[in-house]
């Protein structure tokens, strides 16, 4: 999705930041997969109960064309083959836990990988997970300011995931079919905003920039979060306040 032009400024800091990063947690899911219901609900208990938590939901594309009898074919609205390349290439790096390319998948802190609905697996890698970054993101106005502050990095990149709050669909085809989908933090785009290597950085992303409108009173909102650069361990996620 980097095809979008973003108007991104870096200046130096000043002072530090204040320590806003928690650790993130991300779900492949989709529609298609009757297994996934589950996982999304747990996804949305844990979006309850820790809010320092940065919870993102992808839905992938490969259950889109598959055919369940008279049940038809479902494709999910929230689909993207950009998601699917993101899980792939999350399971050919050192995952521990439940690796392979599966739904429902969660992946904690870009490190541990479990199936989307074992709860305790989750949990367990939840509470190994620390923030080595101070990140902070805040919205004024037309325009979204980052602020990045920790050690000397050896190269990670910076995120920013726009996402909707709450999706709830009227499944009518494909192995679901009948049932009301409850979907948590739909990520809708994901976006490199370039490398960090350690600096007490700024910087600013003009909203206009962005496909959809992140809005303080809206159902859409957005994330930001520092990986390494080989698509490994998360340095620290924080959502846009």
């Amino acid at each position: 999705m980097n095809k979008l032009k973003l108007s991104l400024a870096l200046t130096l800091m000043l002072s530090p930041v204040a320590g806003n990063s928690g650790p993130l947690v991300e779900l492949f899911t989709s529609q298609g997969c009757y297994s996934c219901p589950p996982a999304d609900e747990l996804l949305g208990e844990l979006i309850e109960e820790q809010p320092d938590l940065v919870a993102l939901e992808f839905h992938v594309d490969y259950w889109d064309d598959l055919h369940y009898g008279a049940a038809g074919v479902w494709k999910d609205p929230f689909s993207d083959a950009e998601y699917t390349l993101r899980q792939r290439r999350y399971n050919a790096t050192d995952l521990t836990g439940k690796r392979g390319v599966y739904t429902p998948q969660m992946i904690v802190n870009g490190r541990a990988a479990q199936v989307g609905s074992s709860e305790r697996a989750v949990r367990r890698a939840l509470k190994s997970s620390d923030p080595e970054i101070d990140l902070s993101a805040s919205i004024e106005a037309d325009q979204l300011s980052i602020d990045i502050n920790g050690v000397r990095d050896r190269g990670s990149i910076l995120w920013l995931a726009v996402f909707d709050q709450l999706q709830v669909t009227e499944v009518t085809h494909g192995e679901n079919h009948g049932k009301t989908m409850v979907n948590h933090h739909v990520v809708r785009e994901l976006l490199p905003l370039g490398q960090w290597q350690g600096d007490k950085i700024s910087h600013t992303v003009q909203l206009a920039s962005l496909s959809h409108d992140v809005s303080a009173n809206g159902n859409t909102r957005c994330a930001v979060f520092l990986q390494d650069k080989t698509l490994g361990e998360i340095r620290g996620a924080t959502y846009c306040k």
